[in-house]
């Protein structure tokens, strides 16, 4: 595939990306909830925590996807990092 085909694919999964990967960190969220989180609502009954773990993701996909040309070097893999973290990992 492409670059552009990557992205699109990317783009296209992306809450199904952030899903998978939220429920890998013991996130306990559905689908559908973390479609609404992507999209900018709020989840009854669902901690701060995990909402901003959601939109943390949803952050470091972005970031990732808007710099593809950029090199996978140590400082880009830092801000992905804590863009995930929320500033709060090492």
């Amino acid at each position: 595939m492409t670059v552009e085909q990557n992205i699109f694919a990317a783009k296209r999964n992306i809450v199904d990306y952030i899903w998978k990967s939220a429920n890998l960190e013991g996130i306990p969220v559905t689908y559908s909830d973390t479609e609404s989180i992507f999209n900018g609502f709020s989840v009854p009954c669902m901690k701060v925590d995990n909402i901003i773990a959601i939109n943390n993701l949803k952050h470091a996909w972005r970031f990732v996807l808007e710099r593809v040309d950029y090199p996978t070097d140590y400082p880009f893999i830092c801000e992905i990092n804590r863009k995930i973290g929320g500033g709060e990992l090492s």
